[in-house]
């Protein structure tokens, strides 16, 4: 932690200001202790700045992540949509293969009924 002690007044004026609206005890600190106070604030506010920038380009990854899944979800409904198709067209194919067979086993026994 950097700690800077600013003679600044107007520095020293918004350092009090933020003091007072965390309703410390002014009255009773110290010059040095509310300048010290101040500075842990402004310690504070940048490390929570700093925080929600980082937390903010998590949320923008995880956002491209869920899209990402979003495409992949649909690409495999594609998929299995395709597949659920061929193996339909694949069982009725084999069922008018089927069809077609026994339609000629019954034609060769009528023919081997006659013969014989």
């Amino acid at each position: 932690m950097r700690i800077v002690l600013s003679n600044d007044k107007m520095g020293l004026m918004v350092m009090k200001q933020k003091i007072k609206k965390l309703k410390l005890p002014l009255s009773k600190m110290t010059g040095n202790e509310k300048n010290y106070t101040a500075v842990l604030l402004e310690d504070v506010n940048s490390n929570m700045k700093a925080f929600w920038e980082v937390l903010s380009g998590v949320k923008e990854r995880g956002d491209a992540t869920f899209e990402q899944v979003g495409l992949m979800t649909e690409k495999i409904d594609g998929i299995e949509i395709r597949l659920v198709l061929k193996t339909a067209l694949s069982s009725k194919a084999d069922k008018e293969k089927l069809e077609i067979l026994e339609f000629k086993i019954v034609r060769i026994e009528r023919h081997l009924k006659i013969a014989g």
